[in-house]
């Protein structure tokens, strides 16, 4: 096969003998925290603008060998280098079809003569619910009356099961009771998009964002000195509205106002209100501009009140001012600000990143009625909140001389205590750690020093992702397909977590191998795949389709809106030969089809796919026919997923009644 890397650099990703981090820090903070920071303004700015087949490919059938991807001291552990019995075909058929094969890559086999049904069970079978297993077995009589052929099992049991001591009895009961129906399952396993279950033990592991440069002043305390970080950002303009509507309204939005009457506010006599009517469709958003450095942590806090709020979302947004895209530094939806509520206190973070001057939004999107109030806006610089410690991530504090001081030594060892409090759960903030100064160090009371770390900011309330370099995250991956494979019937299949990653290629680590977000996360995949493959010799992998989409995530831009360094573009190639796309992208599902089909210059070779459809529409049987029409002359759709959230399994029935009805058009369509 050709090399992973070559074919990255058709795709203008190859640089200086790797793949370019596009939209990266400086070279210094690439490769290594030991050089001093005197540039870390200007070098931080970087370019942005938002069927079966056979078991996993061996060494000789995957796209790349995985000395290709990145240097062999930070590749994972030993394990990563696993390889499987060779693969075959789809669907049980020959390496031919509808589209054809190159360098052994498996080509289409003929469609189905009839869809293969799936449906997405969700479920909490590692609590202590009394529901359960009851629950699970309703849902799954309701689909095997319904004709479904299988089930994608999304439920954090299989993330636990290498968890010590974690009783899976009601995970293998469950399992049991739909195998016995006729169900074949699908355990989802490798969240590396919703990573809390694997950095339960260590929350170290989670992919850290570098803060550059943060100052501290040494102050000398009764108790012993310590590091105080200076806030360099000037005080929010009016935040407690006392000198009225004053750099608040400039966006424009005709919804807010000012509120002068005392006893609605949380402080002093104003504040601001946002007033709903029945009718109200537009946006209501208070807004201030704030100048930042660039790569340092921000603290945002304010209060809220509400009465009788419905409609629209209550959104907090820090977005960058510079170029001609929104880049997104802050997107939070507070849900709990909803209905009546008292003043509540609301406080948030954020990395500024390359910006240097953003814009505060808060308020609703799309209309509301009711009424909402805020009031003691604050926004500060902060320091070492979720600060992580690994290898990957290493701190250094230093002086505008270059001088370089020791930790332990002339500083404590810089940790977190409020880090990951509740296992697998991060805050979004707390109050900072504090950083003693031992005596006999080099620091005196009153120096300034500055200090490059990484930190973990979880995003839409509590998501965060692991780094995709970090040995021990392989070792996690080897550890819960091997228990995997001890609880689950032979002939299992693996549903691969790569969805909705918002923490890609931050860390020191990941920056050192010199590599696109994509090519860093293609490189993931052929990894994580062969130690899969190697505990479960025969399994079948199946992968939502949005990380290696180019129509969906996998973009230049997705950077702009997510904590990702760099371009997505390539990562589709880490996918290796057979594996089978969920394909949820119902909004360009013509175009996504088209190109994991093999028929798009970016993607040559086909995989099946499942349409991963309804997501919670109301109409089960409007999304399957649509869904279907979508995909017509597109071949390789081998069947459909009822992919739901909420969960609402109402529409089970009327999904695949209609996709059975319009199976044979499909079939007829197709190349």
């Amino acid at each position: 096969m050709r090399d992973l890397c070559v074919r990255l650099g058709v795709l203008g990703l190859l640089v200086l003998g790797g793949c370019s981090a596009s939209g990266a820090r400086s070279a210094s903070l690439s490769t290594t925290v030991a050089s001093t920071h005197s540039s870390a303004s200007s070098s931080a700015v970087g370019a942005s603008s938002s069927g079966h087949s056979s078991s996993g490919a061996s060494a000789s059938s995957s796209r790349s060998s995985s000395a290709s991807l990145a240097s062999s001291s930070s590749t994972g552990s030993s394990s990563a280098t696993a390889t499987s019995s060779s693969s075959s075909s789809g669907t049980g058929s020959s390496a031919t079809g509808s589209s054809g094969s190159s360098s052994g890559w498996p080509g289409l086999p003929a469609t189905p003569a009839e869809p293969e049904l799936w449906y997405l069970h969700r479920s909490y079978l590692s609590t202590g619910n009394a529901s359960e297993p009851a629950y699970s077995e309703a849902i799954i009589d309701q689909a095997v009356d319904a004709g479904y052929t299988g089930m994608a099992l999304d439920d954090d049991a299989i993330t636990r099961l290498n968890d010590p001591g974690f009783d899976s009895t009601r995970l293998q009961e469950v399992v049991a009771y739909a195998v016995a129906k006729g169900l074949r399952v699908l355990p989802s396993t490798d969240p590396y998009g919703y990573s809390n279950d694997m950095v339960k033990e260590d929350g170290n592991l989670a992919e850290g964002m570098a803060v550059v440069g943060t100052q501290f002043t040494v102050v000398a305390a009764a108790g012993g000195n310590s590091l105080a970080p200076i806030n360099s950002l000037p005080p929010v303009g009016n935040g407690d509205f006392e000198s009225g509507s004053a750099g608040w309204l400039s966006v424009g939005d005709a919804r807010g106002s000012l509120d002068t009457t005392a006893s609605d506010c949380h402080g002093g006599t104003a504040c601001g209100e946002i007033a709903g009517s029945a009718s109200a469709t537009d946006n209501a958003r208070f807004t201030q501009v704030l100048t930042l450095q660039p790569w340092r942590i921000y603290h945002v806090q304010f209060w809220v009140r509400t009465s009788g709020l419905t409609g629209g979302s209550f959104v907090v947004q820090v977005l960058d001012n510079s170029g001609s895209a929104s880049r997104t530094r802050l997107s939070s939806t507070l849900s709990a600000a909803t209905g009546t509520t008292p003043w509540t206190q609301v406080d948030l973070a954020f990395n500024s990143r390359e910006s240097t001057s953003v814009t505060l939004y808060l308020g609703i999107w799309g209309g509301n009625q009711g009424q909402l109030w805020i009031d003691d806006v604050v926004a500060e610089e902060t320091a070492l909140v979720n600060v992580l410690r690994r290898g990957g991530t290493p701190v250094r504090v230093y002086d505008a001389s270059g001088t370089t001081y020791v930790e332990g030594t002339d500083y404590a060892a810089v940790v977190d205590p409020g880090l990951n409090p509740s296992p697998g759960n991060f805050d979004l903030w707390h109050s900072p750690p504090s950083v003693t100064v031992p005596a006999g160090s080099a620091l005196s009371p009153g120096s300034t020093v500055s200090m490059d770390y990484y930190t973990i900011i979880p995003l839409d309330g509590d998501q965060v992702g692991v780094c995709l370099s970090e040995p021990a995250v392989l070792q996690w991956v080897q550890d819960n397909i091997t228990a995997l494979a001890q609880v689950f019937p032979a002939g299992t299949d693996i549903f691969l977590g790569y969805d909705e990653m918002r923490h890609v290629n931050s860390c020191q680590l990941c920056q050192s191998k010199h590599l696109s977000a994509g090519a860093l996360l293609a490189g993931n995949v052929e990894q994580t795949w062969a130690v899969v493959s190697a505990a479960m010799p025969g399994a079948h992998a199946y992968v939502w389709d949005d990380m290696f989409d180019p129509h969906h995530d996998a973009t230049p831009t997705y950077q702009d809106d997510y904590p990702v360094e760099g371009d997505l573009t390539g990562s589709w190639l880490g996918l290796q030969p057979g594996f089978i796309i969920m394909n949820w992208n119902l909004g360009s599902l013509p175009s996504s089809l088209s190109f994991f089909a093999g028929q798009e210059a970016g993607e040559p070779h086909s995989f099946q796919q499942i349409i991963a459809g309804y997501y919670d529409s109301g109409d089960g049987a409007g999304a399957a026919s649509s869904e279907l029409q979508s995909a017509s002359g597109i071949p390789g759709v081998i069947g459909l997923m009822y992919t739901t959230w909420v969960p609402d399994y109402s529409q089970l029935g009327p999904f695949a009644t209609a996709a059975r009805a319009g199976w044979a058009s499909y079939q007829a369509s197709a190349p």
